[in-house]
């Protein structure tokens, strides 16, 4: 970057960044990853930098831009929910134990999302995939439990996703 780009971020960061995590923090329904969401919005400004320098309302495009990483995180995080609930059940467990009725599931004869996928992850992925999705932690809290980077926990999570993909390939996103 431009040394006038690089400044110019920089007074969009602390002019805004308080403002962008208030209301990521209001508004999602995972207060862990509102800083990582924040955080997407700023890259998303240095990746887009030259449109960012003529626009005229900058802070503007940062809140539109931290709304559509909210909403595409907010899909993300229901899509993997697919993959570990069955909207047939009931799931009267608390996020993150075993449950009685799902245990009788896994048992039955037709394979269940569930069983295919337990059966395609190892146990660290399926521990990892449950904590993110099910629990709902941030990859800020997984990256820190596991002694991790953020961005190590962001790509386990895209590996097992693509792993899934060859079990499910009819939930891959369409290009």
């Amino acid at each position: 970057m431009r040394p006038d780009q690089d400044e110019m971020l920089e007074q969009l960061y602390y002019a805004n960044y308080k403002k962008l995590l208030l209301y990521a923090l209001s508004a999602s329904q995972s207060q862990g990853s509102a800083p990582e969401l924040v955080q997407d919005t700023f890259h998303e400004a240095v990746l887009h930098i030259d449109t960012l320098m003529t626009h005229a309302n900058p802070g503007g495009w940062l809140m539109q831009t931290l709304k559509y990483k909210m909403n595409e995180n907010d899909k993300a995080r229901q899509r993997d929910a697919k993959y570990l609930l069955s909207l047939d059940t009931q799931l009267l467990a608390e996020p993150g134990t075993e449950d009685q009725e799902i245990a009788h599931i896994l048992e039955e004869d037709a394979p269940s999302p569930l069983r295919l996928i337990r059966e395609t992850l190892a146990p660290e992925e399926y521990q990892h995939l449950k904590r993110l999705v099910l629990d709902r932690a941030s990859h800020a809290e997984v990256a820190e439990e596991l002694h991790i980077s953020v961005y190590a926990s962001q790509k386990r999570l895209q590996r097992i996703r693509e792993k899934l993909y060859s079990v499910f390939p009819e939930r891959k996103r369409k290009k």
